[in-house]
């Protein structure tokens, strides 16, 4: 894959990892308050190994996030380490690639918003060969070459 759709690859991932990290920091109104290790159920010890040691010297907002982080179902905490690993393989000129791309993506109309989500979904439902040839192919093409892809694409296989 070329560095410019892992780049839109990513953008879903940098939108998914800047809303978890959101919610983790946020002001702790659920699970606030210092809790002894003891009083940690054993899924969350278990979870939060690492910071056993360090516990009781957390504050409680951290501890609060934590908690949170340890109440997530495993398949999406694994998941949300994948795409940070992602994140970290990222050259440091793709990270800001992608975090001007994820500002220009906030400071579009909702109008605009809902357009990108829906161009995504039907590109999800395009049998597989042609995703590939997409991600391979969008990269170098301009604005006019994209514009009659699509339309070759929704000929092909329908409108979104």
């Amino acid at each position: 894959m070329n560095s410019s759709s892992n780049n839109c690859r990513f953008i879903g991932f940098l939108v998914a990892l800047l809303t978890a990290w959101t919610l983790l920091l946020a002001s702790g109104s659920v699970m606030a308050g210092s809790v002894k290790w003891e009083a940690l159920s054993n899924t969350e010890q278990s979870v939060l190994k690492a910071f056993q040691g360090e516990w009781g010297s957390l504050p409680d907002k951290t501890q609060s996030a934590l908690r949170r982080w340890a109440a997530k179902p495993a398949a999406e905490r694994a998941k949300i380490k994948q795409r940070f690993g992602d994140w970290k393989r990222l050259s440091q000129s793709q990270q800001q690639n992608v975090v001007k791309q994820l500002k220009r993506y906030r400071a579009m109309s909702a109008e605009q918003k809902a357009r990108i989500r829906q161009w995504h979904e039907w590109v999800k439902k395009l049998p597989e060969a042609e995703r590939k040839k997409l991600r391979e192919q969008w990269s170098g093409m301009n604005d006019a070459e994209r514009r009659a892809y699509m339309k070759a694409l929704q000929g092909k296989y329908g409108k979104r």
